[in-house]
């Protein structure tokens, strides 16, 4: 309790006192309008994409009157729009059906229910009129599945996973003093998995404000390097910072590395290189610590790193990165060595879901279960067989809890690798990751001469997005592991 308040206090703190002004993270979880629309027909499904200059031809088109529109009128429908909050999973209060899937629990969605496998939702926010000349992005950590976005009217893009962050830059579509609808239509017709999946925007949703300069979303990468006995380490932070403005701008980067207390114990300066207009540019920047307090399952010692934009010798982004120092290695003949030490992972496979409650799981749920875990004896995490939840995520960090977090779908076109350089993108600061696997059980490919060369393309793309770990593959009923895997994985 004692760190964790340290950390809200540190918090307080650094957004008062630096980012006030320049960086806001606003949650948008409550009071969005929500409505089944139809999966069979787009004359049922509130005549979405039925204008004759639809949302693909042109950009907010005045004809346009479905969901997404401004000008949309529910009352015509004759269907019932109700309140509800996020996470929102809709599964979880439709009635059972013997002919619905057993992966989903018998639930009355997917392909042969239409009209319960599509859902709308809209929400109404103000945006001040002093926000006008800053960057403004959307980002949403998990909409199952099939999700179209949409503000004002203006397409903002499609995402067929319902496992992927997805963030969308919303800054020239804004009507700023004035109010702006969000929309969203989430499709689980077809499953992901096999085990049950929800439907709807299950994870939290943000509006984030910065500067047109300023660090891009998980644009940092914090990893220590570390040798026995382990009392110094060194902290390489990498940084994209993005130009989202019209004129080429220098810029100035100061770390400030704060122990668990709040006290400051390091910092850097780094000076970056002219970034053109939205373009990005990578700075990479180092702290030496000596006798670091290191991260482990029993003392999950957690820092926090603020990184500080400076164009003109002006503060314009402040951003805050978490992170633990630890070494972790896998040795063929001692196993897995954590800080130099062996440890046995104590394991489980677990999906996202929970029994009554679904997908759409508070986080105070996921802390919870984490602990009970822990009461077991556990001391190791697989997602099972998607990215988690970010708070999820948190949690193993605080809690000392490994993780091999998993990639939903093996494959090495780019619809497969942007989503496998997402997860690692996101969560590649987390101390609690200790492997990345790039899929479960490909009995399509695990007898075959592809199955090899698919892992050893996939293997080579988890290197370069995070070459700090290692990767697996889950086996099963193939003759011998996917090589060429780092780390055998079997089922």
């Amino acid at each position: 309790m004692k760190h964790l308040f340290a950390f809200l206090f540190l918090l307080g703190i650094t957004f008062s006192l630096s980012a006030q002004s320049v960086r806001e993270r606003i949650l948008l979880d409550d009071g969005w309008q929500f409505a089944f629309g139809n999966a069979s027909s787009p004359e049922k499904d509130f005549g979405c994409g039925t204008e004759y200059f639809n949302y693909l031809t042109k950009a907010a088109s005045i004809h346009n009157e479905g969901p997404y529109s401004p000008k949309f009128n529910p009352e015509k429908w004759g269907v019932g729009w109700k309140t509800v909050n996020l996470p929102h999973d809709w599964v979880v209060d439709l009635p059972y059906a013997k002919e619905a899937s057993h992966s989903h629990g018998y639930k009355a969605v997917g392909y042969k229910f239409p009209e319960n496998s599509v859902g709308w939702y809209r929400k109404t926010i103000t945006v001040p009129q002093e926000d006008l000349g800053k960057h403004l992005y959307l980002q949403f950590d998990g909409i199952f599945r099939d999700a179209r976005i949409w503000i004002n009217g203006f397409y903002l893009g499609h995402e067929p996973s319902g496992y992927a962050t997805q963030v969308y830059d919303i800054t020239e579509y804004l009507n700023y003093g004035e109010e702006n609808l969000i929309c969203v239509r989430a499709d689980a017709t077809l499953e992901e998995g096999w085990f049950y999946e929800s439907a709807g925007i299950y994870r939290h949703v943000w509006l984030n404000k910065t500067a047109p300069l300023h660090v891009a979303p998980f644009g940092t990468f914090v990893h220590s390097t570390l040798a026995a006995p382990f009392d110094k380490a060194k902290l390489t932070i990498e940084t994209t910072v993005e130009n989202s403005g019209l004129q080429t701008e220098d810029y100035r980067l100061c770390h400030i590395l704060r122990d668990a207390d709040g006290k400051e114990v390091a910092r850097c300066e780094t000076a970056g290189k002219p970034v053109l207009p939205k373009d990005r540019q990578l700075t990479v920047g180092e702290i030496a610590l000596d006798k670091p307090h290191l991260w482990s399952v029993d003392t999950p010692y957690l820092y926090t790193l603020l990184t500080e934009v400076y164009q003109h010798g002006k503060l314009v982004d402040a951003y805050t990165t978490t992170t633990g120092i630890r070494d972790i290695r896998f040795d063929a003949d001692k196993g897995f060595l954590l800080n130099g030490q062996p440890l046995k992972l104590k394991g489980v496979n677990m999906h996202q879901d929970h029994p009554g409650v679904g997908a759409g799981i508070p986080d105070a749920l996921q802390v919870y279960r984490l602990k009970e875990l822990k009461k077991f004896g556990c001391n190791a995490y697989r997602s099972s067989h998607n990215p988690m939840t970010p708070e999820m995520l948190d949690a193993c960090d605080s809690l000392g809890i490994l993780v091999i977090e998993e990639n939903r779908l093996t494959g090495v076109n780019e619809e497969h690798t942007r989503l496998l350089k997402r997860m690692i993108d996101r969560d590649r600061n987390h101390p609690c990751i200790i492997l990345w696997s790039v899929g479960n059980e490909e009995w399509g490919i695990e007898w075959k001469e592809s199955g090899t060369r698919i892992a050893a393309t996939m293997r080579e793309y988890c290197h370069r997005f995070d070459p700090t770990r290692l990767m697996t593959v889950a086996s099963s009923s193939g003759p011998a592991i996917l090589i060429p895997a780092d780390v055998a994985g079997y089922n």
